[in-house]
C-alpha cells in the first residue's frame, strides 16, 4: 500500500464554497439525515474525505456512522494493507465497521468482465453489511469527475438519453436500501485540497495509473487533453449534461409508462397483447421507449437488445411483418393487436 500526502496548492478561491458546504448540500439533495449510515470506503482519496466530511457533519445532520470496506484480493498484499488501514482509521474515529474479504483467486487480475465481478461482489457486501448494521441507506463517494468519466465513456461507446445521465445521486436497491452519493457534485480538485488542508494521508492504488484500462485512460489522458485543448470546465460541462439528460430521461420514462399503461390490453408471464391504434401519431423515440418499458414490465432481459432491435418494434407498426429478438422473444400482428411472447 502506498500512502499519500500530496503537496498541492489548496484549491482556494475568494467566496467560493468548500469541500464541507457542498458536501452538506449534497446529503441535503440526496435527503440525509436522522439515520443510520453505512459509509463504503475503499481507502482513496474520495471515500476517505466522503468519511471525514461525514464525520464532521454528523451531529448537524444526525448521522450514526459505520463503515464497510471489501477487500478484492486482486494486488496481493497492498489489498490486505488497505483493508487493514482503513479498519484502523475507522478505530481512530471510534466508528464500528464491517471488513470482508473475497477469497484468493476466485478473481483473476486479467479475466474478463474482471470489474462488473468486483462491482457486483462490492454490492452485495455493501448490502450484508447495511443489514447488519440496520442502516437504511449506503453512501458511496463518487464524484463530480467520476460523473464526467462515466458520461464520456458511455458517449464513446454508443449511448442513448438513459446513457447520459450517468451516475445517478441516489438509486434504490432491490432490498429497499438507498444508495446515495453526496459528493457526486464535487470534483476531484476539491477532495484531495480538502485532505491536503487537515493533513489527513489515504491510500493510493496504483492500479488507478494503469491507463491500458478505458476508466483510467479517460482519467489520465483524454480528459486532461480536452481540459487543455478545448475546454477546461468539460468536467463541469460534462455533469450538466448527465443532469440535462437525467431530467429528460424521467419526462420520457413517464411518458413511457403512460403510453404503455393505454396501450396493454393483457398481459401475462410471458406474453402480452397491445392495441397499437393509439401509436399512430406518437413519435419514433417515445414508441422505442414505450417498448424497453414493456420489457421491463415483463422483467424480459434487454442485454441483447441493441438500438437496431428498438428500432424495429418501431418499424412494424408500418410494415406488419412478424420479427424475432434475442432471448426467445418475437412479434407478431393480428389485425390492429400486437402479440409480443417469449417462448421458454
Amino acid at each position: 500500500m502506498v500512502k499519500s500526502q500530496k503537496n498541492l496548492d489548496p484549491c482556494k478561491k475568494k467566496n467560493m464554497p468548500g469541500f464541507l458546504d457542498e458536501l452538506r448540500d449534497g446529503l441535503k439533495r440526496c435527503d440525509i439525515a436522522n439515520s443510520r449510515l453505512l459509509v463504503a470506503v475503499s481507502g482513496g482519496a474520495d471515500s476517505v474525505a466522503l468519511l471525514q466530511g461525514l464525520v464532521d457533519l454528523s451531529q448537524e445532520f444526525s448521522l450514526e456512522l459505520f463503515v464497510a470496506h471489501l477487500n478484492h484480493r486482486l494486488r496481493g498484499g497492498a489489498s490486505d494493507a488497505d483493508a487493514r488501514w482503513v479498519r484502523e482509521l475507522a478505530a481512530s474515529l471510534n466508528l464500528p465497521n464491517e471488513i470482508g474479504e473475497i477469497p484468493e483467486g476466485s478473481l483473476a487480475a486479467n479475466a474478463s468482465g474482471l470489474e462488473e465481478q468486483a462491482r457486483r461482489l462490492r454490492y452485495e457486501f455493501l448490502e450484508i453489511s447495511a443489514a447488519k448494521f440496520s442502516c437504511p441507506a449506503i453512501a458511496l463517494a463518487h464524484t463530480a469527475s467520476d460523473q464526467a468519466e462515466t458520461v464520456l465513456h458511455h458517449l464513446f461507446r454508443g449511448t442513448g438519453i438513459a446513457g447520459l445521465t450517468g451516475i445517478p445521486p441516489v438509486r434504490s436497491t432491490a432490498s429497499g436500501r438507498r444508495l446515495v452519493r453526496p459528493i457526486l457534485a464535487i470534483n476531484r480538485a476539491l477532495v484531495e485540497s480538502f485532505l491536503h488542508e487537515r493533513g489527513q494521508i489515504y491510500c493510493t492504488d496504483q492500479s488507478n495509473s494503469d491507463t491500458a484500462m478505458t476508466r483510467n485512460k479517460l482519467r489520465h489522458v483524454i480528459l486532461p487533453l480536452l481540459r487543455e485543448e478545448i475546454n477546461p470546465q468539460v468536467d463541469a460541462a460534462l455533469c450538466r449534461l448527465a443532469e440535462q439528460a437525467m431530467e429528460i430521461d424521467e419526462v420520457l420514462h413517464r411518458a413511457a409508462s403512460q403510453l404503455l399503461a393505454q396501450c396493454l390490453m393483457d398481459q401475462q408471464p410471458d406474453s402480452c397483447h397491445l392495441d397499437v391504434r393509439l401509436l399512430a401519431d406518437q413519435s419514433r423515440h417515445l414508441i422505442r421507449e414505450m417498448f424497453c418499458e414493456l420489457w421491463k414490465k415483463q422483467d424480459w432481459p434487454r442485454q441483447a437488445m441493441g438500438f437496431a432491435h428498438w428500432n424495429r418494434l418501431a418499424d412494424m407498426l408500418v410494415t406488419r411483418k412478424s420479427v424475432d429478438f434475442p432471448d426467445g422473444i418475437e412479434a407478431r400482428f393480428h389485425s390492429d393487436h400486437l402479440l409480443v411472447l417469449r417462448r421458454v
